[in-house]
């Protein structure tokens, strides 16, 4: 009986133990999918053929081998297991997973050339990512959108997405995706023809090009040359551009330096880098270099290879005409945009009217609370009343004597003005008592001088204490054991410090006399 309950309990560690493997891969997976995308398809490629995976793990391992491969640049157009993912979180309302889904379906579809579809369904995934706090996610899914707008010329929204795009890779401190989307943002503006923006942009991205290396170093290469090319550099242009090369041929690199080419009367060069264009991503680039290529066989004679290369660059018009969908792009983008905008209004005003309903019910019992307090509060009224009358009595009475305390100072400040003018008049300097007397009489009038003249020296309040009372600046200096000038500098340096103007010394007069 013993052996046997051992060897059912063994059974049961076994098949927990067979299943707990999945869950841990495909979390240790999705803990580095966006950091380090192809050690995720190293470690996910051999579980292909698992069939041990319940529908949530198939679910997972679906939506994250494919994010893998996207995010390390390659590509399927296998979309069976992203459809089981998109189809198995829209069920059970997981909407985090859901919009990665639908983005990395979407890439998907817009490879298979079913541009509407995967557009809008790019579209759904940033609806439904839209308050989410997923950087790493959000900062993929600007990107493509914003690569999405650019393949179509839309430089408007090509901008606003990879702005959008710099602030989630901002958010996640990774240099790598800051370079390469301030890259992005620069080419945009060199496309646009601004050299002071691409510029800009490209300075922003110095700090953190060193640390990187690949498309998105050569990228940023290619975006300084590009700069001074439109200086008029093209030697160090050159140089730049010939450097890019050693990290990663782009066709940018490669049209330029065509060009620079092309100016220093090096044909041959210029069409080695024609023949590489010819099969660039760009329908524009890659018709330029067919038809400057066309153009330097005929001059070389070699008609055959011309004749071919026409018949290749009437194929690319043929596709370009068949794809030529960027004017449904552009209007689909606005209308969903218009169609989410009104959603949002329509749930605002479900909203506001919900507010309100609430407010209406809440006013009702408030009212009724209210009535019942009325008579309380009419009898406490009649107490406060008679406390009001006795509080007003005593505020008369206070206002009174304050008036009086005012007269008196007043007074006395008339008398310490006399003596002061009387010392200054016979060539005295002034007394301290008068001094301290003037400032207390002058304070107690005007609290509001006491605070403003409170960050001075003894000697500056003094001063303008007298100048508030009139006195000439020969006085001032008479009483102070100053002269008239250093009087005068004195008032001018107040202005500023005291007013935070600029001015003369009657325009110091002026404002401290204005002080209440």
């Amino acid at each position: 009986m013993i052996a046997l309950s051992f060897l059912i309990l063994s059974l049961f560690i076994v098949g927990c133990s067979s299943e707990q493997p999945h869950n841990e891969f495909l979390t240790k997976a999705e803990a580095m999918v966006f950091e380090k995308p192809d050690s995720v398809v190293r470690l996910l490629a051999p579980r292909w053929y698992d069939t041990k995976m319940d529908e949530a793990d198939l679910a997972l391992y679906g939506l994250l081998y494919t994010e893998a491969l996207h995010r390390s640049g390659l590509y399927t157009e296998a979309d069976s297991l992203i459809i089981f993912s998109r189809k198995y979180y829209k069920e059970r309302g997981d909407q985090e997973h859901l919009s990665r889904a639908l983005l990395h379906h979407a890439i998907i579809l817009y490879r298979q050339k079913l541009t509407h579809e995967a557009v809008l369904t790019m579209k759904q995934a940033e609806y439904l990512a839209e308050d989410m706090e997923l950087p790493a996610f959000k900062w993929y899914l600007y990107s493509v959108l914003g690569d999405v707008n650019d393949n179509v010329g839309n430089y408007t929204q090509t901008l606003r997405y990879y702005k959008q795009a710099l602030a989630e890779a901002r958010k996640s401190r990774n240099e790598a995706w800051m370079v390469q989307t301030l890259n992005n943002i620069a080419t945009t503006f060199d496309l646009l023809g601004q050299p002071d923006s691409l510029k800009h942009y490209t300075d922003l991205a110095q700090p953190y090009a060193p640390k990187t290396d690949g498309e998105i170093r050569a990228t940023y290469l290619v975006n300084k040359a590009s700069y001074l090319l439109s200086l008029g550099k093209r030697q160090e242009a050159k140089q730049l551009l010939n450097e890019s090369m050693r990290y990663t041929p782009i066709d940018r690199a490669s049209k330029l330096l065509a060009d620079i080419y092309m100016k220093e009367g090096d044909t041959e060069a210029a069409a080695q880098q024609w023949y590489r264009l010819t099969n660039s991503f760009s329908p524009d680039v890659s018709i330029q270099s067919y038809r400057l290529l066309i153009q330097y066989l005929n001059r070389k004679g070699d008609k055959d290879q011309a004749l071919e290369y026409s018949q290749r660059l009437n194929e690319v018009y043929q596709k370009l005409y068949e794809r030529s969908d960027a004017a449904g792009v552009i209007d689909m983008q606005a209308q969903y945009d218009e169609q989410q905008k009104e959603r949002r209004q329509y749930r605002t005003t479900i909203a506001l009217l919900a507010t309100i309903i609430l407010i209406a019910i809440g006013a009702t019992i408030i009212i009724r609370y209210s009535r019942r307090r009325i008579d309380l509060l009419n009898v406490r009224f009649m107490e406060s009343q008679q406390k009001y009358d006795m509080t007003r009595s005593e505020l008369t009475q206070m206002r009174h004597q304050k008036e009086r305390e005012m007269k008196e100072n007043s007074q006395q400040l008339k008398a310490v003005i006399a003596r002061l003018h009387a010392s200054a008049n016979k060539g005295r300097v002034a007394d301290d008592e008068d001094v301290n007397s003037l400032a207390q009489f002058s304070y107690a009038l005007s609290p509001a001088l006491q605070v403003l003249l409170s960050v001075l020296t003894t000697k500056e309040q003094t001063v303008c204490l007298l100048i508030r009372h009139n006195f000439l600046p020969t006085e001032i200096a008479t009483l102070t054991i100053s002269t008239p000038q250093s009087i005068t500098n004195t008032r001018v340096r107040l202005l500023k410090k005291l007013f935070g103007q600029t001015g003369g010394a009657k325009d110091f007069d002026a404002a401290i006399k204005a002080v209440n």
